[in-house]
């Protein structure tokens, strides 16, 4: 009697766990497909589906508009995803043409000097060994091949964060802070983290123009284009450069910059030279002392911003050796021109300052984040 007892109790066990499991395994989720802006275009795959189930996403652009990007990076039109939870994905469309300064003879540009206009690049460089992945990789520079891969980060707002601290020669993760005139060439690696500053660049002069810059030493693949750019394509602002474009050029606005918080990221606003300002209305322009708080700007309003040719400097932080400090609070940016063997002129953005300096803190050997500009003809 009790052996028959047991039986039927382990059978109904074995059918409610039968009963759990099926339902685990028929797990609902929720994907909601959206764009940035319904008037530039539309997206379809939003849905109920079970967990596992593989979603196709489409992005159509509404006539005079393209699609982008998906605001995690993803390029990829239709793009395929596979369930695990609730998600949302956001399409980035641009008018035809626009998106991240990518034309040279676009509107997007910005003068460095009285003589000289530059583009942008849509994102702070980063670099990994394997691409992001597992296999190491290699990519052409001015003088053969290189170890690794240099692009431009997803979007400008994208910032690599505390997980620079796992820099290394062998890390297959991406890393956005950089010692100066770390381009890979003469040794100057990218995940260089000696504290030593005559480690860094070459000596006791500028890098202008030479192979320790990012950008005229490598070719840097373009995560937003699926381009590769050659060596030689882009360069890194001098402090006379960086000086001109925030403190002294003619802009049709009259506004240069402007400190924001843009898809919750604290940095600095870049406007193009001729910014209309019926686009968005930027508050306490040309104010090196101004907080960040005084422009809240969505990721919606941001891709009009971003479409009509403005630039964004994430305050990605900083790095000295193996530790990573003040990020989401300060970015600093390098130029290529050098102050001793110890200090390099370094634009740094913050709630309550913007400058660029030499001297103490900012030794060569502190990791920064790169922006690259290309020069307008």
């Amino acid at each position: 009697m009790n052996k028959i007892f047991h039986t039927r109790i382990l059978t109904i066990l074995t059918m409610v766990l039968g009963v759990l499991l099926l339902n685990s395994c028929q797990k609902e989720y929720t994907i909601t497909a959206t764009s940035n802006d319904a008037s530039m275009g539309t997206v379809a795959g939003s849905g109920v589906y079970k967990k596992g189930t593989i979603v196709q996403l489409a992005a159509m652009p509404a006539s005079g508009y393209q699609f982008a990007k998906w605001d995690d990076g993803n390029t990829d039109n239709p793009r395929s995803i596979t369930v695990e939870k609730n998600a949302t994905y956001t399409a980035i469309f641009v008018a035809e043409g626009g998106g991240g300064g990518e034309e040279p003879t676009g509107p997007a540009v910005f003068s460095v000097s009285a003589t000289q206009k530059v583009l942008f690049a849509p994102g702070n460089l980063q670099w990994s060994a394997t691409n992001g992945g597992n296999t190491s990789t290699t990519h052409v520079v001015a003088d053969g091949t290189a170890e690794g891969t240099w692009r431009f980060a997803p979007n400008q707002w994208d910032t690599i964060g505390a997980d620079n601290e796992n820099i290394s020669a062998t890390y297959t993760g991406w890393i956005d802070l950089f010692g100066w005139g770390t381009s890979g060439y003469d040794n100057k690696y990218p995940y260089l983290t000696n504290t030593n500053d005559a480690a860094y660049g070459n000596g006791e002069n500028d890098i202008t123009g030479t192979n320790y810059d990012w950008g005229v030493y490598n070719a840097i693949y373009n995560s937003t284009t699926n381009t590769t750019d050659a060596p030689g394509t882009w360069r890194t602002l001098t402090k006379e450069e960086w000086e001109y474009l925030l403190n002294t050029r003619s802009t049709e606005s009259g506004i240069r910059y402007a400190k924001a918080i843009v898809h919750g990221v604290k940095g600095l606003i870049i406007v193009k030279d001729n910014w209309n300002n019926s686009i968005y209305t930027l508050d306490s322009t040309n104010i090196y002392n101004a907080t960040c708080a005084s422009n809240i700007i969505s990721t919606t309003d941001w891709a009009k911003m971003e479409t009509a040719g403005c630039v964004f400097l994430p305050a990605a932080g900083s790095r000295a050796g193996h530790l990573v400090h003040y990020v989401g609070s300060t970015g600093q940016y390098p130029s290529t021109t050098h102050e001793s063997s110890n200090h390099a002129y370094i634009l740094t953005i913050n709630s309550g300052y913007l400058g660029i300096d030499a001297g103490y803190g900012y030794g060569r050997y502190v990791g920064r984040s790169v922006r690259l500009v290309r020069d307008v003809e």
